[in-house]
């Protein structure tokens, strides 16, 4: 089923249960950053629903009370982590609907969701189709199947122009991402910061590509928050990178731009809004900014690993030991 059937289908459950209450978007590591657009899409637009988002095992061990036959469970991992297997049965169990999104029919999250939403993945991802671009579609189909939103029709139209973004962007950032990754290769930490739809861009090139997959050190910060404690170690030797937005929460990106120009010295900019050339429409424009942003941070840190002799493939301890 295509996810407009599925949420079709879905849609007609809740209207016998009273209605859609709360969506769950349950997910960890870099499934997690994946399903994040969805959330925010939800918790901006959504007028007569919730959307919260946990990690897997936080789910299963903390189930909230709220679930029930009016709740949904995005819930994501590409070969279906044991834990997520785990938060898809919790969920089973306490009456939700759940949506597993996977990689493919065959793994252990398909066999036990009720609605399965595979997604591209691997080298040759096409991006118009991976696990960001699905967890968007999800919320966007609640959002018009429910509640008749207004900009649906802008967001289906995006689709088209993610794939030409994302190839044009890698071709035209490969000369920058190339110096800077000869610069930064030696360096032992940085901080990525982002805000709004970016959020989870930042905690995916922290905690996937920076930490599992170079073994650095990295810190995942929300610009809005960066004046409230953490710019105080701010100087001109530090590495970041500054992920800026298009869309509503851009102005928290340039507040730190500004700062940083002033303070700082060793930090690069990758910005959605010079990558989109205005192609996506701005009235959707921010809710696409990850779609594009996840493959192209990881390209900057896959050239550091070239450079390294590091490859994103080297693990210490993922599947590897007991854990």
């Amino acid at each position: 089923m295509e996810v407009k059937e599925i949420i079709c289908e879905i849609k007609q459950k809740l209207d016998q249960a009273g209605g859609l209450k709360h969506v769950f978007f349950v997910a960890c590591g870099g499934s997690k950053a994946a399903i994040f657009p969805g959330l925010y899409l939800l918790q901006s637009e959504a007028k007569t629903f919730g959307a919260t988002t946990y990690t897997s095992n936080e789910f299963v061990h903390a189930l909230p009370k709220e679930l029930d036959a009016r709740c949904i469970a995005v819930i994501c991992s590409l070969k279906a982590t044991p834990e997520t297997v785990e938060a898809v049965k919790a969920a089973n169990a306490a009456g939700a609907i759940t949506i597993a999104m996977t990689g493919s029919m065959e793994t252990g999250m398909a066999k036990v969701g009720q609605y399965v939403v595979t997604y591209s993945n691997g080298d040759e991802q096409v991006y118009s189709d991976s696990n960001q671009a699905n967890s968007l579609r999800i919320g966007f189909e609640l959002l018009h199947q429910i509640e008749g939103w207004d900009k649906y029709d802008k967001a289906m139209e995006a689709y088209r122009y993610i794939d030409e973004i994302v190839a044009e962007s890698k071709r035209d950032c490969l000369k920058t991402a190339r110096k800077w990754a000869e610069k930064e290769k030696d360096e032992p930490i940085f901080y990525v910061l982002a805000s709004g739809p970016n959020y989870g861009v930042a905690y995916s090139m922290c905690c996937c590509h920076f930490m599992e997959m170079q073994w650095k050190h990295a810190v995942c910060l929300h610009t809005g928050e960066y004046f409230h404690g953490p710019f105080e170690t701010t100087d001109k030797a530090l590495p970041m990178v500054l992920i800026m937005s298009e869309g509503r929460t851009r102005a928290l990106d340039e507040r730190c731009l500004k700062f940083l120009k002033t303070y700082a010295e060793n930090y690069i900019v990758i910005d959605f809004k010079e990558l989109n050339k205005g192609r996506i429409h701005e009235s959707v424009a921010e809710f696409f900014n990850p779609v594009v942003l996840v493959p192209l941070e990881r390209y900057y840190v896959s050239q550091m690993a070239e450079l390294r002799g590091h490859s994103m493939d080297d693990r210490r301890y993922m599947w590897k030991v007991e854990y």
